[in-house]
């Protein structure tokens, strides 16, 4: 879910910038390892394990991919998320008993659903569409008391801008971290295509800042179909990001020589994760599949120790649409019988 433009920066202009960060992260369980040298796997990601399955949603000014329309302006991005109707989108996932709920805070154009002063300070007040209103603080008001996990979705600057700029931007970051802290349970971070090491690193200790309980995940494009899987991006992350598109993945243990095929939970030390969507592409469209494949995948998955999240469409209001609710709630109900 890769965006054209942020911050003024081509994503695909690769600086190779480097980042130095705290090694807070450096010195928790991310280094762990067994006495064969595997990494052992978070054990902070439980809960995402037992959950099974969970919902993720693209509240954006536009569709991913898609650069904002001309026409789009402050005001009307603030009057957008000033429609959402919190309190009712909860009540829809306590009814759908969703474990979790991924809600983007932004991903391209530099449009943003919560304010942030350190943003305004260190790129300009009018460089971004930053809201008054905080929708991640009103959802985790609403949502954690229902015991539903609040997590979060935000693009690094993959390998565009400056030393500098990255350094800015995760002060920002961190800002974010700091003031929702422990309300964050995940972040799914897209454009984790970073340098090196040490720019995860400076990137992780950014979003854990807040919660050092808190569970990343660095996306850098969708699985292919190939016969090599996609291993994890960094030893820093503490779930698969496992963006899927056009083919649902299919775990297995092969039987002639056990060769394993997307085999959780400890997937090459992640938890085992796939994220996909559930219309027609993300955040949008009726839904692609039948209930029978949407229950039947999911199952599958979490047969082999894997948890999936499914993107969902928000209408105008913030609410899922009557068709999605409709196949998420067979999903429920199938995964809890």
């Amino acid at each position: 879910m890769k965006r054209r433009t942020f911050l003024g920066l081509s994503t695909t202009a690769m600086a190779g910038a480097f980042c130095a960060g705290t090694s807070v992260i450096q010195m928790s369980f991310a280094e762990n390892r067994t006495a064969t040298g595997a990494k052992m796997l978070n054990p902070n990601t439980q809960w995402m394990l037992d959950a099974k399955w969970g919902l993720f949603s693209h509240f954006l000014p536009q569709l991913p991919r898609e650069q904002a329309s001309g026409n789009m302006t402050e005001k009307m991005w603030n009057k957008k998320v000033n429609s959402f109707q919190v309190s009712k989108l909860a009540d829809q996932l306590e009814k759908l008993e969703a474990p979790y709920f991924f809600i983007t805070i932004g991903n391209g154009d530099n449009y943003f659903c919560s304010p942030n002063g350190t943003f305004e300070k260190q790129f300009g007040a009018g460089k971004g569409a930053l809201t008054e209103r905080d929708l991640i603080a009103e959802l985790a008001k609403e949502l954690i008391p229902r015991g539903i996990k609040l997590c979060a979705s935000l693009p690094a600057l993959g390998g565009a801008g400056t030393a500098e700029t990255q350094r800015m931007y995760q002060q920002v970051i961190a800002e974010w971290s700091k003031r929702w802290g422990k309300s964050i349970s995940a972040w799914w971070i897209d454009d984790g295509q970073l340098a090196s090491r040490d720019v995860y690193m400076a990137y992780s200790n950014a979003f854990k800042a807040g919660n050092r309980d808190a569970l990343i995940a660095y996306n850098t494009g969708p699985l292919v179909l190939t016969y090599r899987l996609k291993e994890p991006t960094t030893d820093l992350e503490d779930f698969f990001a496992g963006q899927v598109d056009w083919y649902l993945p299919t775990c297995a243990v092969r039987a002639f020589d056990k060769k394993e095929f997307w085999v959780g939970p400890n997937y090459l030390g992640d938890q085992l994760h796939f994220l996909t969507f559930l219309g027609s592409y993300w955040g949008t469209g009726d839904p692609r599949f039948p209930d029978d494949l949407v229950m039947g995948w999911t199952q599958h998955t979490n047969n082999y120790s894997g948890t999936v999240t499914w993107d969902v469409p928000l209408d105008d209001s913030g609410l899922i649409p009557k068709k999605h609710f409709n196949q998420l709630a067979a999903l429920r109900k199938y995964i809890v019988a």
